[in-house]
């Protein structure tokens, strides 16, 4: 299987756990050397939090596994074209490469 179908699958189910919470359903994975270290989905809802995106959710998780907040070499799959906030999020993240599901044409 493609590595980025594998990949984006899993960022699928991760949209579905957001809209099992009835948040918007957008899912994040961070890969990196074929494995994922972070994942994520929206929960700006549930925590009140503005920045609680997936993107931001995943790579919070990614930087804590690695003990860095520099992601160099990992990959963002995420369901969604990434809004401006995340965007800077991952190009500060120094995310090498960012694989999205759908164009935003609102935010993205």
């Amino acid at each position: 299987m493609d590595q980025d179908v594998k990949f984006m699958s899993e960022a699928l189910a991760e949209a579905r756990k957001a809209f099992e919470k009835d948040e918007v359903p957008v899912g994040a994975v961070v890969v990196k050397d074929g494995e994922i270290i972070g994942r994520g989905y929206n929960l700006r809802e549930s925590t009140a939090d503005p920045t609680a995106h997936a993107e931001i959710v995943a790579l919070r998780e990614a930087a804590k596994k690695v003990g860095s907040w520099r992601l160099n070499g990992a990959t963002v799959y995420v369901t969604l074209e990434p809004c401006p906030m995340c965007a800077g999020a991952l190009i500060l993240a120094r995310v090498d490469r960012v694989v999205f599901g759908a164009c935003d044409p609102k935010f993205g």
